[in-house]
């Protein structure tokens, strides 16, 4: 049950991890491809002369006086090579998302599992609970069961021995119900302010047993 669990946890959070890995890759890449569609687009209009840089893109070998700098003149890029480029950071982001994916897969396995741990400590203990309180409760139960199926077929039975198995039957009423009370007390020590908590001595209560 607790696997199961584990796993549909592990893709509750593997979904939201990958939703949030997308929408940022999504964004990441529409920004960048933005600006290179840009570039793209100044390269055509510049080659159909309908667009003249303002400025001349230089890198400046020595400085001097105005008139006599001299540079080296920056072609812009190749459209092919913005194309390659865009290719390449598609590429790069499906990379980086099947990463996220791995690491999270993992990681969202290892957080379930912390995450249910408590969980499965609280049911285990509940269970144990519920076999140990069955088990209290089975053997006084079949004690009365045998003595009155036994003095029942008894076609002898006098009224000093049903005295007396009516007396051994009270005994074990007595015990369900000092277990009965002992179970309300602990289901109360799970509610707030349901039991207060005294000091005690252990001296008397080792000398009373």
């Amino acid at each position: 049950m607790f696997n199961r669990a584990r796993l549909k946890l592990t893709l509750w959070y593997l979904l939201i991890i990958v939703l949030i890995s997308l929408s940022f890759s999504f964004v990441i890449y529409r920004f960048l491809t933005s600006e290179i569609n840009r570039v793209l687009r100044m390269e055509r209009m510049r080659q159909e002369g309908l667009y003249v840089p303002s400025k001349r893109f230089v890198i400046p070998l020595q400085f001097g006086e105005p008139s006599r700098q001299k540079g080296i003149i920056i072609t812009p890029p190749n459209p092919e090579v913005l194309e390659e480029a865009k290719d390449r950071i598609l590429m790069m982001l499906i990379i980086i998302n099947l990463g996220i994916l791995g690491l999270s897969g993992v990681a969202g396995y290892l957080l379930a599992g912390l995450t249910l741990k408590p969980i499965k400590n609280m049911v285990d203990e509940q269970n144990r609970f519920i076999t140990d309180a069955s088990h209290e409760l089975r053997t006084p139960l079949t004690s009365l069961k045998s003595e009155i199926e036994v003095n029942l077929r008894d076609k002898k039975l006098t009224l000093i021995e049903a005295k007396k198995l009516l007396e051994s039957n009270l005994e074990e009423v007595n015990n369900l119900q000092y277990l009965s009370d002992n179970l309300i007390k602990l289901a109360q020590t799970h509610q707030p302010n349901g039991l207060r908590f005294v000091k005690v001595s252990l001296l008397k209560i080792s000398e009373d047993a």
